[in-house]
């Protein structure tokens, strides 16, 4: 469709990975992060918490979450 795309690889150290991520869309200067997510539920996602749900929540610019086969 003609769109350009970059992709990143970042390293989370300290900080959680949906601060990390945010930072290196940030620094990117991106229009749109694009990220996969298992899609857990209920007590899974309760558990192990969710970095999409976490970088969804914190995000300024729009974010799409692809959903892996099950």
């Amino acid at each position: 469709a003609g769109v350009a795309v970059s992709t990143a690889m970042v390293e989370a150290a300290r900080e959680p990975i949906a601060v990390t991520l945010l930072a290196a869309a940030a620094n990117a200067n991106a229009d749109l992060i694009v990220m996969g997510t298992h899609g857990r539920r209920g007590i899974g996602r309760a558990v192990l918490g969710s970095v999409a749900e976490s970088l969804l929540r914190a995000a300024t610019l729009p974010v799409l979450l692809v959903r892996g086969h099950a």
